[in-house]
């Protein structure tokens, strides 16, 4: 488990997170509110459907008609717009004392990349994410050759 977690909170503007992520490094953080409890996900994903216009959802095929510079006008547009309209709001926990199998089975059954690991008080103490895992599978696999 990362101890280390990006964390943003609801109110949060996309142009803040977005900041935040490329600065990190990251394409996903996990959201909480003022008593750091896990309240979403966000992704990069959510932000890049975030920023298709309902319109071009309904149909995509309108998107090859677009002007060049729709990307640049609609970003602009959201770019204000808070972390809660767009973050995914089910989340999926584990506890500090949870076995990785336990993480690995959550990852595994509902498709996630990053898993927050909270406390007995839902409030976030770290994460586990699909790279966390490879390291973790690389570590039984160098065992097993010494």
């Amino acid at each position: 488990m990362q101890r280390k977690v990006t964390a943003v909170h609801p109110d949060d503007t996309v142009e803040e997170v977005v900041k935040l992520m490329l600065e990190k490094k990251t394409n996903g953080t996990v959201v909480v509110d003022d008593e750091n409890n896990v309240v979403g996900i966000l992704s990069s994903w959510d932000i890049v459907q975030h920023i298709v216009p309902d319109y071009l959802e309904t149909d995509s095929n309108l998107a090859a008609f677009e002007a060049a510079d729709v990307f640049c006008k609609r970003t602009k547009e959201v770019a204000q717009d808070p972390v809660s309209l767009m973050m995914t709001t089910k989340v999926r926990t584990a506890k500090e004392d949870d076995t990785l199998i336990h993480a690995l089975t959550l990852l595994a059954k509902f498709h996630i990349r990053q898993l927050p690991v909270v406390d007995e008080h839902n409030h976030l103490i770290g994460y586990i994410n699909r790279t966390d895992i490879k390291r973790a599978v690389g570590d039984v696999l160098r065992e097993d050759t010494h």
